[in-house]
């Protein structure tokens, strides 16, 4: 299951979480004086209940078998008469 919302800085694998990506993004900021947003060292996903964290594309795959989705209206890609096409998950999916 999709636990929350993360940020994961690639170069030494850390991971900030959050309700939401937002959260995630005043985090690293207090603590690096870094702004995330558009950096390619910095990737937005999700954690699972176990602790992995998992990118938007992953993060959707896991929701949706969870029944995690509350709205499957998604406008980031998703159509339900085509399973195949990957849906993006966001935190507004989830709450």
């Amino acid at each position: 299951m999709i636990k929350e919302a993360a940020i994961l800085r690639v170069a030494d694998r850390k991971v900030w979480t959050g309700r939401r990506h937002g959260n995630c993004i005043n985090l690293i900021v207090a603590e690096t004086g870094t702004r995330p947003i558009g950096q390619p060292d910095f990737i937005q996903g999700f954690v699972t209940d176990d602790g992995r964290f998992v990118d938007r594309k992953e993060a959707w795959k896991i929701a949706l078998a969870n029944n995690q989705i509350l709205n499957l209206e998604d406008p980031y890609g998703w159509d339900p008469a085509k399973p195949e096409i990957e849906g993006t998950l966001m935190s507004e999916d989830l709450y």
